[in-house]
């Protein structure tokens, strides 16, 4: 996993930084992007993928649905709930950190 260079993923940079603004308001630890974005593979209309680590997971999955500047669709998952080994993996390898706690 590494840092996110926004060019790459075809997210406007303001809804990068609400993002992180949601982020520090429910206590997050970590915001990891995953799927076609981090890989730079992604369509126009391609979603969000992002990984949550710690915080008030569901107050920041609704308000980064429903507040933030895009019309583009998130999938948004909480990395302490129980998922596949092979999404979990995928998030690892391929995910870039668009947020972490210091």
């Amino acid at each position: 996993m590494r840092g996110c260079l926004m060019e790459h993923t075809g997210i406007k940079p303001k809804v990068i930084e609400e993002i992180r603004t949601f982020a520090r308001k429910y206590n997050i630890d970590k915001v990891i992007l995953f799927g076609s974005r981090a890989r730079g593979d992604y369509r126009r209309t391609s979603d969000i993928d992002l990984a949550v680590v710690g915080g008030d997971f569901a107050r920041f999955a609704l308000d980064v649905d429903e507040e933030t500047s895009t019309l583009l669709e998130y999938d948004i998952v909480d990395m302490s709930r129980e998922m596949q080994d092979e999404l979990r993996q995928s998030i690892m390898r391929e995910g870039k950190i668009l947020y972490e706690k210091i």
